[in-house]
């Protein structure tokens, strides 16, 4: 005889598929990583293995930080599970170089936002960055340059100027991380407002300064308090 708990469960892959295929925007991270699980342990309820994951880890990137050893520790989770995780992140790191291409024109500071999100994503320390555009805004190059400790990014203007030369860049965003608020500090906008000037000295347009903080950045340009830097 059917129990009720089996009636509950009954077609929930099913449902979740029919679901996914619309779309994946309903999917909380517990559902996700339910769902991603579907396909490496097929005769189990992975529902619980997905909350066992988050409450040992912490969120979705933690998991998918964790190493294959760590990842079997979570009862249900095998060798096969733990290395389906571990393939998210380079995949996701391949689609974003074949992407953004030279020649990618961005369509909002929002989409700059995301993608510079994924390349901050496994980043332990602050790292200042460099993205270089072309005169109408098309994308040339990105470089990670300096890596200091969480608390300061230690980063010369000789540095930043060899990636302006190296990619004849007229226009550039710099961007760092912060791994508590993406609110620009003090120091940021003293920064800023310095390299605006260097910067302007060798013919290249600073446009913007991005922080980037876990899945939010706070675009400098963007903030009514700091926009003036950039006229």
């Amino acid at each position: 005889m059917a129990t009720e708990k089996d009636n509950v469960h009954k077609d929930h892959r099913k449902r979740m598929r029919a679901e996914a295929l619309k779309s994946f925007d309903s999917f909380n991270d517990v559902r996700l990583l339910e769902f991603l699980l579907f396909y490496v342990i097929p005769r189990k309820d992975t529902n619980g293995i997905a909350h066992a994951l988050l409450n040992k880890f912490g969120s979705i990137a933690g998991v998918l930080d964790a190493e294959v050893h760590e990842l079997t520790t979570v009862s249900g989770i095998t060798e096969n599970g733990a290395l389906l995780l571990k393939a998210i992140m380079p995949i996701a790191a391949r689609y974003g170089d074949n992407k953004y291409k030279e020649g990618y024109k961005f369509k909002n500071v929002d989409e700059i936002g995301d993608f510079l999100m994924g390349k901050y994503l496994h980043l332990k320390n602050e790292t200042f960055g460099v993205l270089c555009l072309d005169g109408v805004g098309k994308f040339k190059a990105f470089e990670l340059l300096s890596e200091g400790t969480a608390a300061m990014v230690g980063v010369t203007f000789r540095e930043i100027a060899s990636v302006v030369f190296k990619y004849n860049a007229p226009c550039v965003m710099i961007v760092h991380n912060h791994f508590e608020t993406a609110v620009p500090s003090d120091e940021d906008v003293e920064m800023t407002i310095s390299l605006k000037a260097s910067l302007a000295n060798l013919g290249t347009n600073l446009l913007d300064h991005i922080i980037v903080s876990g899945d939010d950045y706070v675009s400098m340009r963007q903030s009514a308090e700091f926009a003036s830097i950039f006229k």
